[in-house]
């Protein structure tokens, strides 16, 4: 079957949400593209894995280019430090001194008209719904014009953003629609946090659309149970997120690569840094701990980072956490070998957190890691259940650093979990999960 896959993101060789569905799809004979969006960081077309990616330029993002105030090395900065340097080579020139001072001022003025304009959008949230919108409205038309021209038997709706274009194109053209439902879309905590009116139209719209799929996937059991009971629909398929079993040679990565003692043990967070996701717990956990090193495993918005390397220096922990940057999804369960304790601290900022069952969750099965986790229902499930950790309150740092105590603090315990997670990734892999994935599509042909 020809499958068309609507994604808003970039898909870079790190966006695993849609490329390993589409790599097995692909070497099952499927013939597969992807329509994403076009990022400084990728191209506008693309074979990977067997499939082929369309990324289409979209006009909002050059909005929010002009709404980002500039930050050193870029914009303004650049255009002071130009300025510096010509005064550098002709100080004596009054004129050039005139002139460095008067475009100083301009530019200084500017930084502060940007400022106020990138906080609006941020902080207003009818501001930032409507550049939301504009993203999306905008990423529909052009991916439509290019879905019609690769008419496809299926359309996959990676998360409820792409739905509606996925549902447009299946009505016109007859073929199957899927919901492939990562998170649940109006739950999730977003800042600036959805009123609402919002909410309402949001759940409204899938409402409407998860009714006239040909197949619904789920990435969580409570997460399905959740979506069949509100919309009154048979349960999703049910698909976790997990990676490939490849057993591995433990590695001392990151303690050769930053420079950790061998003493110390490394606590690993893996996954988007931003807000919620309990990396500020995290950090101040660390005053309870002795000989323990944070490292974060992914990216996050440069302002957010910021802050907790401003939190870092006031909790005293400088030099203690690390900021290692993202890896390709393939050497993500490799990297992960070379910590020893996973951690999952997500806050409740909604139904989407917990019910989660995310992908870090069997990245630390796959590399051996005892966890970590919040004491949210599918996480104590996997956890507790299959005894590879210990949950406690995400919200109290001291609970947080109490567990990973009580896992450091007794060898045998320690390796006990440690086995106990790698068995547990002979069961939660993407080769059995991606079995649902291929008899799904049977059923749709």
């Amino acid at each position: 079957m020809k499958v068309c896959m609507f994604v808003m993101a970039d898909c870079n060789e790190n966006f695993k949400t849609a490329r390993i569905p589409a790599r097995t799809l692909a070497d099952a004979g499927h013939d597969v593209r992807i329509i994403a969006f076009l990022s400084p960081d990728t191209t506008a077309y693309e074979e990977s894995d067997g499939a082929r990616i369309f990324r289409v330029r979209l006009l909002a993002h050059k909005l929010k280019r002009l709404l980002t105030p500039p930050t050193q090395g870029s914009g303004g900065a650049t255009v002071d430090k130009a300025v510096e340097a010509r005064d550098d080579t002709s100080g004596r020139n009054l004129l050039s001194r005139a002139c460095k001072g008067l475009i100083m001022l301009y530019m200084r003025a500017l930084r502060v008209l940007y400022g106020m304009a990138n906080l609006l959008v941020q902080r207003v949230s009818l501001v930032y719904s409507a550049y939301t919108y504009l993203v999306y409205v905008d990423y529909y038309m052009r991916s439509f014009c290019v879905a019609r021209k690769e008419r496809a038997d299926v359309y996959h709706a990676h998360d409820l953003v792409t739905l509606p274009v996925a549902w447009l194109c299946s009505r016109l053209t007859g073929g199957k629609l899927v919901y492939d439902a990562h998170e649940l879309w109006p739950d999730r905590g977003r800042v600036p946090k959805r009123s609402r009116v919002n909410t309402f139209l949001v759940r409204r719209l899938e409402s409407f659309l998860i009714r006239r799929t040909d197949a619904n996937i789920m990435a969580g059991v409570s997460s399905g149970e959740l979506l069949s009971r509100r919309y009154h629909i048979p349960e999703p398929t049910v698909i976790l997120n997990t990676p490939s079993y490849r057993p591995y040679q433990h590695s001392n990565l990151f303690r050769k690569r930053l420079g950790i003692p061998d003493e110390d043990k490394v606590l690993l967070f893996e996954g988007r840094l931003d807000v919620n996701r309990g990396i500020e717990e995290c950090i101040r956990s660390l005053k309870y701990l002795k000989h323990c090193r944070l490292v974060m495993l992914g990216f996050g918005p440069d302002l957010y980072i910021s802050g907790l390397k401003s939190l870092i220096e006031r909790e005293g922990s400088v030099g203690r956490v690390y900021f290692f940057g993202a890896v390709p999804f393939d050497e993500v369960t490799r990297t992960a070998m070379s910590a020893d304790v996973g951690l999952i601290v997500p806050q409740n900022a909604g139904l989407n957190f917990y019910y989660a069952s995310p992908n870090k969750l069997f990245d630390y099965m796959a590399a051996g890691l005892p966890v970590v986790g919040c004491n949210f229902p599918d996480l104590k499930k996997f956890i507790e259940g299959y005894n590879i950790g210990l949950t406690c309150d995400p919200t109290n740092p001291k609970e947080i650093a109490d567990a990973i105590n009580y896992i450091l603090s007794d060898e045998n315990r320690y390796n006990e979990m440690k086995k106990n997670a790698l068995e547990a990734a002979k069961i939660f892999n993407w080769e059995n999960e991606s079995k649902k994935l291929l008899a799904l599509y049977e059923g749709l042909s």
